[in-house]
């Protein structure tokens, strides 16, 4: 049996696939569609877990599923900004993001080996990270529309203040991960 949570999971796939679509179009209807749905598709990483808690809906699949769904709505985005942006630094701040995000997947996989006990549990800080990263992104999906002077560039902070975070909670789950390196 499917569970709301599941489908709230399974939801970020498709609101990727919109997103990324919708930025081919240059129309302020276009814009507005894809940092709505954005939005919805980042609030469905924060709904999916505590809905699932609060109802006791936990799955070992939707386990495995939300960071793959996280990451798929964040790379594909990301990649596509790239490509209707223009912006070298936008450039380097996907790849360090992509790079952080497979480190700390395999990180966590590596940790699951030795013990199901030993997993690398998502800090208060992984979440500030995201929460950080997913506003970036929303505001430079909705850059081609904002008539304020620099706010490209204070999206490019934004998102550049996620990464930061993003380092920095890698860096803390690898030093956790310390004692079990012989």
């Amino acid at each position: 049996m499917v569970y709301f949570p599941t489908i709230l999971t399974l939801s970020r796939f498709f609101f990727a696939i919109f997103v990324s679509t919708l930025l081919f179009f240059d129309s302020t209807t276009s814009v507005i569609l894809a940092v709505v749905l954005f939005v919805l598709g980042s609030l469905s990483d924060a709904l999916d877990g505590a809905f699932a808690r609060r109802k006791s809906l936990e799955s070992k699949f939707g386990e495995f599923l939300d960071p793959i769904a996280d990451k798929f709505l964040v790379f594909l985005v990301l990649i596509s900004l790239i490509y209707h942006r223009e912006s070298i630094i936008l450039f380097f701040l996907t790849i360090l993001i992509i790079i952080r995000e497979i480190f700390v997947m395999s990180l966590r996989e590596w940790m699951a080996s030795f013990s199901k006990n030993n997993l690398v549990k998502v800090s208060s800080l992984g979440k500030t990270k995201t929460i950080t990263q997913m506003t970036g992104i929303g505001m430079i999906i909705a850059s081609p529309i904002i008539n304020y002077s620099y706010y490209f560039e204070i999206s490019i902070l934004v998102l550049t203040i996620g990464t930061f975070f993003a380092y920095f909670s890698a860096y803390k789950y690898f030093k956790q991960s310390l004692s079990y390196i012989r």
